[in-house]
């Protein structure tokens, strides 16, 4: 009987305890939907392998077919897709590309090269997600460059946001690409950088992406920007992506670099 009696206080305990938390949870729960509905959602992002076709040498030295005669052990050419599905038929190593006309359409002919059949965008058979094609001209010349925060920057919109935001910045690229279905879509924007770190090509530099899929590149060696802004005390950064390298970096806001468009296909 005492003994059930000395029970129940630690049951109300356990049983207040288990209400407290829930209440955490479901507090932090919804302040997280709050900030996921706020633009700082960052969905899954699907990747592509490194483009890496060659193998290293011990103690220095490549060996361009992926074999090596001094080390034994698997090596990044040795797996994944630029192992496994290497046909450049459709992009470099593991890259997979479908080339689309003007409306979106995939070309009957996907093996012409770009100057005898010049396409809009490319869809990326792996991540799914279609690219803008950068011409020499109009909006999406090349060599534009811009200011971070415009449309599509992540955090934009948010009541909260920290840092600066630029404006125009890349508006017109973004919204001029919209307003003219650029390539038959509404929905383009700036990538963010898990996505735009899915095209580099680190089996190359200078640039390091496929110029057989992405002939037009700007030349000054200035980055390609992200819509991902950088988190903590340097909210006057925001993430970019090397042409040079394709590493990924950070440049202050207020910096000019350039854009390259995304979609999401499904």
């Amino acid at each position: 009987m005492s003994r059930n009696h000395l029970m129940i206080p630690s049951i109300r305990i356990k049983i207040n305890l288990l209400i407290f938390f829930s209440l955490i949870m479901s507090s932090a729960s919804a302040q997280w939907d709050l900030i996921y509905k706020a633009g700082f959602e960052y969905p899954v992002q699907l990747l592509n392998d490194t483009g890496i076709t060659f193998a290293g040498e011990y103690s220095s030295g490549n060996n361009v077919d992926c074999s090596s005669s001094t080390i034994s052990s698997p090596q990044d050419c040795n797996s994944g897709r630029d192992f496994t599905d290497n046909t450049p038929i459709d992009g470099h190593a593991g890259f997979s590309f479908t080339k689309l006309d003007e409306n979106g359409v995939p070309f009957e002919n996907q093996f012409l090269d770009y100057f005898t059949m010049p396409w809009t965008c490319v869809l990326d058979n792996v991540t799914g997600l279609v690219w803008e094609v950068k011409l020499p001209f109009g909006i999406h010349n090349k060599d534009l460059t811009y200011q971070w925060g415009g449309v599509s920057a992540i955090g934009r919109d948010h009541p909260n946001r920290e840092g600066p935001y630029f404006d125009p910045s890349w508006n017109e690229l973004v919204e001029g690409s919209n307003n003219e279905s650029f390539c038959g879509f509404d929905d383009w924007r700036v990538p963010t950088v898990n996505e735009l770190s899915s095209i580099v090509n680190h089996d190359t530099y200078v640039p390091a992406i496929d110029l057989t899929i992405f002939p037009y590149w700007g030349q000054s060696g200035y980055p390609y920007w992200t819509a991902s802004p950088v988190a903590g005390n340097s909210d006057v950064y925001a993430y970019v992506i090397s042409i040079i390298n394709g590493n990924d970096d950070f440049s202050d806001r207020n910096q000019f670099n350039y854009v390259r468009l995304v979609r999401s296909a499904h």
